[in-house]
This record gives C-alpha cells, structure tokens and sequence, in this order.
C-alpha cells in the first residue's frame, strides 16, 4: 500500500483518512511486529479461557481500539490546526 501526504481533505474524509493510517502503519517493521506478539498473546488467552470470557475481551479490545482511533483523529486535526505537518 502506497502512502500519501495527509491532507486536509484526507483528514476530514473518514474512509480516506482510515486508508492513509493503514498505508502508513502497514509500512512500519515496528507496527508489524507488535501486531505479531499480539496475535501471538491472544491466541494464548484464547486457548485459556471460555467463549464467554474470550467475546468479552474482544467486545473490550473493540472499545479500546475504537478509543485509540478517537486519539490518533484528535491528534492530528490539534496538528493541522496548530499548523504543524505530521
């Protein structure tokens, strides 16, 4: 995936703005391998606790990226507005 600069066009379009994270994180070795040792923990859990207990975890994994996401989007419009390129 190729990235782009980040515009203001591409920070206030969602969809744009999603694909240009996901460009930038997929080129990172950094992202990549933490992505790997949590893959690598959750199929650990999964095999340790019950369906119930594994839907909850990822029902609070999903609100916690949610949040994180929330976080990169104010970040970087505090950028912009602060005139300041990422």
């Amino acid at each position: 995936m190729k990235t782009t600069p980040l515009t203001k066009k591409i920070l206030h379009n969602e969809d744009a703005l999603g694909l240009a994270i996901d460009a930038v994180l997929l080129r990172s070795n950094r992202f990549r391998q933490a992505s790997r040792r949590v893959r690598k923990f959750q199929r650990k859990l999964r095999r340790m606790i019950t369906g119930d207990a594994w839907l909850t975890y990822l029902r609070l994994e999903e609100v916690v990226n949610a949040r994180a996401a929330i976080e990169v989007d104010v970040l970087v419009e505090w950028a912009f507005k602060s005139g300041r390129r990422p």
